[in-house]
């Protein structure tokens, strides 16, 4: 029986809970295997990657990162890089459209080949280009993959539309930069990065960060021109506190709900405290929120039943929210970023 397969990317240390969503919810898969250490094959009698990445979208499917289309795969130490640019010739003959393509090369493990990861990309370009195709790194519509493990190297092709993320295997890349207080930063960052938060917001809205000290996720909501409340009843770095826009309230989360009559756009909470309590914290939130207002919750589930903790919090916020985007982001470790929609 012919099947279909499609390469994924989650957290290494995700691997076994991911690969019990996938089972529990794909329900034509006849395998999931892993084949690096932040990647897997899903086998499947007929949903191919655009199938996987709506079923993502409308579950959600919390840990896949990163999606394509498998049409090639093979050992790439015993073949070496022009075999590689070869199954890549082939690939996209076989499906674009068009003449325009983005070339994405990542790693997933310690491999043993012998060029670069830069040469990789580079020989596969120019061959691409000598046979007519225009090759970018970003920006096309169409993606071809090539993924590096440690004993295979498997070609994808896909649409960025289909693929969960426009980044390499999902990998957002940030830098630390003068101003970041904390590595918190970089979570809320990554999302602004993967999925457009602020459409439907008001230039210049109102936002509230529970948590917020020493105040890295205030910094970005104020360097993006939300006008920011911190609740934390601990210190508040100097810098945040000085930028326009910035108010702080010395006081827990609790205390804040229970005595604010304001109303906001956009509420942030990246406490520590286990799942059940940040959606309850969530849902009692609700009423701060303006019409259609947007909530964003990091879900800590550790790393035991963490499945069951999911859906214990999505069930708890399914009270007051739409859930419109979660996943497993790069800058997470063993906890997840929820977006939530408030109810009209």
């Amino acid at each position: 029986m012919a099947t279909h397969k499609t390469l994924l990317s989650m957290a290494a240390d995700s691997w076994p809970v991911a690969k019990d969503e996938l089972l529990r919810h794909v329900e034509d898969a006849v395998a999931v295997r892993r084949v690096g250490e932040e990647s897997a094959l899903v086998e499947t009698e007929r949903s191919t990657a655009r199938d996987l990445a709506a079923l993502a979208l409308r579950v959600p499917l919390v840990f896949p990162r990163h999606l394509t289309n498998v049409v090639a795969e093979y050992d790439h130490a015993a073949s070496g890089l022009e075999s590689v640019v070869d199954f890549v010739d082939s690939a996209i003959r076989e499906t674009a459209s068009g003449a325009e393509v983005s070339l994405q090369i990542w790693l997933s493990g310690k491999t043993a080949y012998k060029f670069s990861q830069h040469d990789a990309w580079e020989r596969a370009a120019q061959v691409l280009t000598d046979r007519g195709y225009r090759v970018g790194r970003t920006g096309s519509p169409l993606v071809v993959s090539i993924c590096f493990t440690p004993k295979t190297a498997i070609v994808g092709v896909n649409r960025v539309a289909d693929s969960l993320s426009s980044w390499p295997g999902g990998e957002v890349r940030l830098s630390k930069t003068p101003e970041q207080v904390s590595r918190a930063e970089f979570k809320l960052e990554e999302l602004f990065k993967v999925y457009p938060i602020d459409e439907g917001i008001e230039p210049k809205g109102t936002a509230l960060d529970y948590g917020a000290a020493p105040g890295g996720w205030t910094r970005i909501l104020a360097s993006r021109g939300y006008a920011t409340t911190a609740v934390d009843p601990g210190d508040l770095d100097p810098r945040v506190l000085a930028l326009p826009g910035v108010r702080h309230e010395r006081t827990t989360a609790g205390n804040f709900l229970r005595d604010s009559t304001d109303r906001f756009d956009l509420i942030v909470n990246d406490m520590k405290m286990s799942p059940d309590r940040s959606s309850r914290l969530m849902v009692d939130s609700a009423r701060l929120l303006k019409p259609f207002g947007v909530a964003v919750t990091t879900l800590k589930t550790g790393t035991h039943h963490v499945l069951e903790q999911v859906d214990e919090a999505f069930a708890i916020l399914g009270a007051e929210y739409d859930i419109e985007f979660a996943r497993q982001l790069r800058h997470n470790r063993n906890e997840l970023t929820v977006v939530l929609r408030r109810f009209g």
